[in-house]
């Protein structure tokens, strides 16, 4: 984490957007006031790079016009624009470097002469919970805004007149229809607002459930599967392979994966992405990468070694053994901070097998609050009850202190019940994400 604080201890926003074009898939921009299009609205746009923006809606034109007319101008699905009552938010998610939390709107002002405070936390330190929290920020913005139209850019120039000329004006700004009244946030419960987490999940997880699905039975016909596959080979196990090839072949250019160019790309026309992709799959004849081993050696491994009467015998080598073959602790284990798996911070180049056996280690070693080890929680979430309430389960796995291990969030669990339950439940982390929203499916893309 990084205090930005400009002039006060040298380090400025422009520092991140200066260096970080290469690796930002999209931004996610929730900052009320913006009057210089120059810092960030000008650098996405050069940079290719997909942008959501809001800002705030009231009579004092928080956004400038001359952005507005900009967005406009563009006509383009990857720079959008919406406005939004009572935000008086600064938050900035270059997703895949970090995100900015703090006081700055975009303005000069504020990003380079201004007294203002705020933290940037890399991806890396991005927890499950911090994320959830950020994503909940931008549905609720987006679920109220008022979206950008000519009527609207025409209310907005005339009120600019008024307050430039500083004179009454005689008609109501509110009374316009093209915007969207929202009386704000209204005092929530702790429990309340729980509970309305866990309800976007379940849905959120349900509807994507069945997109996987859909894919694992269209991608195992004989017709499509790659003769490298084995017949045995489960249509989860397979979707996920599938989804794995396309993402790392076909959505990156150079370090970037451009899941969300590739989505607003595709999302009107998801029948044909999927169809072309299935098509260039179904005619590869070698694995593009680990693709054979996973679906041939691995997926079975994992399949016998999370199963219920595995677990129960399970040890700590057996455990370390599992991480070790599960993609999102593997990247969760490269990106994790030496200190926080028990690793010295001095230098030395741990490789990755180092920081995998460490970070196993320390989840094998931690327990919940209730007392829980992981294999318990692993054996409750698999099998401790009706495989309908399973994704109930893997809510309290995420977000209950009862059940809850740090170092095992949603990528790492979804995997994990995918690779064990793979005939019903095709294993899901971030890169799954990324990979179907590329392909046009509107799904929510957590961290690793």
């Amino acid at each position: 984490m990084r205090l930005i604080m400009g002039g006060i201890n040298g380090h400025y926003l422009r520092n991140i957007t200066m260096n970080c074009a290469s690796d930002t898939s999209e931004v996610l921009a929730a900052v009320a006031y913006a009057t210089d299009a120059s810092l960030l609205f000008d650098w996405c746009w050069q940079n290719s790079i997909p942008l959501r923006f809001y800002g705030r809606l009231d009579d004092g034109v928080a956004v400038s016009v001359p952005i507005l007319t900009d967005f406009l101008r563009k006509k383009s699905q990857k720079f959008v624009c919406r406005l939004v009552q009572h935000h008086h938010a600064k938050v900035i998610w270059w997703r895949g470097v970090g995100v900015y939390i703090g006081s700055a709107n975009l303005s000069g002002g504020a990003w380079y002469r201004n007294v203002e405070a705020g933290c940037f936390f890399s991806d890396e330190e991005i927890t499950d919970d911090m994320a959830s929290d950020i994503l909940d920020l931008f549905a609720t913005l987006e679920a109220n805004a008022t979206p950008l139209t000519e009527e609207l850019l025409e209310e907005m120039k005339r009120r600019a007149r008024v307050l430039s000329a500083a004179i009454p004006d005689s008609k109501d700004f509110w009374a316009s229809p093209s915007i969207k009244r929202w009386p704000g946030l209204v005092q929530t419960a702790p429990k309340s607002a729980m509970d309305r987490k866990r309800q976007v999940f379940l849905e959120e997880w349900h509807a994507t459930l069945q997109d996987l699905r859909d894919i694992g039975a269209t991608i195992s016909r004989a017709e499509n599967r790659p003769a490298w596959i084995s017949e045995s080979a489960s249509a989860g196990s397979q979707a996920d392979q599938f989804l794995h090839a396309h993402y790392y072949q076909r959505t990156f250019d150079g370090r970037k994966a451009n899941y969300a160019a590739l989505f607003e790309q595709n999302h009107h026309h998801r029948e044909q992405a999927v169809a072309e992709t299935v098509q260039w799959w179904r005619q590869l004849r070698t694995a593009p990468s680990s693709e054979e081993e996973m679906l041939n050696i691995t997926a079975p491994y994992l399949r016998t070694a999370l199963a219920e009467q595995s677990l129960h015998s399970m040890t700590e080598e057996a455990f370390r053994q599992v991480c070790m073959r599960v993609h999102s602790i593997k990247d969760y284990a490269r990106r994790v901070p030496n200190k926080a798996v028990g690793l010295p911070d001095d230098g030395t180049p741990y490789t990755i097998p180092d920081k995998v056996t460490a970070l196993s280690r320390r989840i094998w070693n931690d327990k919940s609050t209730n007392g829980v080890r992981v294999n318990e929680l692993l054996h409750y979430v698999l099998y401790g009850g009706s495989s309908e309430q399973l994704p109930e389960r893997l809510w309290q796995a995420v977000s209950d202190p009862k059940w809850k291990i740090d170092g095992l969030g949603i990528s790492a669990l979804g995997e994990l019940v995918g690779w064990a339950l793979p005939d019903r439940f095709p294993p899901r982390n971030g890169r799954t994400s990324k990979a179907l929203r590329s392909l046009g499916y509107d799904v929510t893309v957590h961290v690793e």
